[in-house]
């Protein structure tokens, strides 16, 4: 073995080992960051057919196709959600936004966009391929959302 590839390998070692049971280590402990984990979005499989005018309840990673229309709508997941709690009482109602993927396939396009449930810090719909997508709700735990899709 290479002579200072033994030499890192040996301090790395001795570093572990003295650092660990070490006074210096119990005096000033290490800082920790908390770690910011986001869970890879789940992939789901496609939800069905939702017809022009009509709405559809899609989970977090779910999609659906417009039936008429090259296009599918996945739920890719909630951005943020600033509102009052259940049995709280709120001066301000808050926002809850969401991001989506439209995608039409055939012609390989392929955009995302966030919408809100209030029109206050953000837009409530979204246009893609001739059809619009308005947020309609977003469940309490924000895992779940209704979408209406339509003619734009």
């Amino acid at each position: 073995m290479d002579p200072k590839k033994l030499l890192v390998v040996l301090c790395a070692l001795i570093g572990l080992a003295c650092g660990a049971g070490s006074s210096a280590a119990r005096e000033e402990p290490a800082v920790s960051r908390p770690a910011v984990v986001q869970p890879a979005p789940v992939q789901r499989p496609v939800q069905g057919a939702v017809e022009l005018g009509e709405t559809v309840d899609l989970k977090a990673g779910e999609t659906a196709e417009v039936a008429s229309k090259d296009v599918s709508i996945r739920f890719a997941r909630l951005v943020s959600d600033s509102r009052c709690p259940e049995g709280m009482v709120c001066v301000w109602e808050g926002e809850a936004v969401i991001e989506l993927t439209l995608a039409e396939p055939g012609r390989g396009e392929r955009t995302t966009a966030e919408v809100a449930s209030t029109g206050r810090g953000g837009r409530q719909s979204v246009e893609f391929a001739a059809c619009r997508v308005d947020l309609v709700a977003v469940s309490s735990g924000g895992d779940q959302v209704t979408l209406r899709v339509s003619k734009a």
